[in-house]
């Protein structure tokens, strides 16, 4: 009896973590969800607000596992298709980083002043869910017998009176040591298919146009390889009344030949909203520039600092005078 009590302590033990799991997220959430599951359960599971509560304290040993190989591109993958105990086998990280792919990501003026999320979607090669990329029906495999499932072969290297053996990867099976018993139905023992990967693009305020916004091995998955990188870059569309060079805008005011001559009461709606109130008496020349400070665009690394406002005031003379007119302008400025 207590051998039996022995040996189902030890199973518990080491039965397998699902790390999807202990973070509560489901295997298709994507780095945003898994680091806020993080943060909460850390917070909630963490050893200081939890005293000699040993239960706590394992919870938040596996949170923290699970979240260092689901916050890492690498590991994520390894996790998937192997397992924890793949996770913890260093031959299966001696593998190249994938193809990185740009896309350009059209926004308006008033998304890089105010910042936003932009939800967009693109297509990409995910390994297969049913099979976890291995191209096997019911994930079953054999050892691949190009290589006695050891992934590598020798291969005989001569010339000039020598000969000598190297060591290549297996053609055959591409270095992984196994083949699939039978090919997975769901992909046709491709390893992978091809989805919409949805990304929520945090577009920070003061953000200019060509800037770029990655997300770190969110790229084509494959088996053969750990994913590249997703970079999305800004394309700031012309805005019909404002024009940006750094942190600065340049704004137009029409006047006509009265407000020029008397003065003006003008209000300028931004991009925010807000309105800019600009008043003066007296003369205002044409393309005189004012500038009002700080109602710039906001510095992208001190979102409190802003550039400054440069306002160009034409002014519109009239096509044509009366006679009636005419006389009044001569009487008023003479020669």
């Amino acid at each position: 009896m207590k051998f039996s009590v022995i040996l189902i302590g030890l199973a518990s033990i080491c039965k397998a973590i699902d790390y999807y799991e202990v973070l509560e997220v489901s295997p298709d959430a994507d780095d945003t969800e898994i680091k806020k599951a993080f943060r909460s359960l850390s917070k909630k599971y963490h050893p200081d607000k939890n005293p000699g509560d040993e239960a706590a304290r394992q919870k938040y040993l596996d949170i923290t596992k699970a979240n260092d190989v689901l916050s890492d591109a690498a590991k994520r993958q390894i996790y998937d298709i192997y397992g924890e105990e793949g996770v913890n086998d260093p031959s299966n990280f001696n593998k190249r980083k994938g193809p990185d792919y740009r896309f350009e990501l059209e926004v308006d003026l008033e998304d890089v002043f105010n910042g936003m999320t932009k939800e967009t979607s693109i297509r990409r090669n995910e390994l297969c869910k049913k099979c976890k990329g291995t191209g096997a029906k019911d994930r079953k495999t054999i050892p691949c017998k190009g290589c006695g499932g050891k992934g590598v072969r020798l291969q005989n290297v001569g010339g000039f009176g020598f000969n000598m053996q190297m060591q290549v990867q297996c053609e055959r099976c591409g270095g992984r040591g196994f083949l699939a018993a039978e090919k997975c139905p769901t992909c046709g023992g491709q390893k992978v298919q091809n989805a919409i990967k949805v990304f929520n693009v945090q577009i920070e305020a003061g953000m200019d146009n060509g800037s770029a916004i990655t997300f770190s091995g969110q790229s084509e998955q494959n088996p053969d390889w750990f994913p590249g990188d997703i970079i999305f870059i800004l394309k700031v569309r012309n805005h019909p009344r404002f024009t940006r060079k750094g942190n600065d805008l340049y704004a137009n005011v029409r006047l006509t030949l009265r407000e020029a001559l008397l003065g003006y009461s003008k209000q300028i709606s931004h991009l925010d909203g807000h309105v800019v109130q600009i008043d003066y008496k007296g003369v205002t020349q044409p393309n005189y520039i004012r500038t009002i400070a700080g109602e710039g665009m906001p510095h992208h690394d001190i979102a409190s600092s802003k550039g400054d406002l440069f306002v160009t005031f034409l002014v519109d003379l009239p096509s044509k005078l009366t006679p009636d007119q005419e006389e009044l302008v001569r009487k008023l400025l003479p020669r």
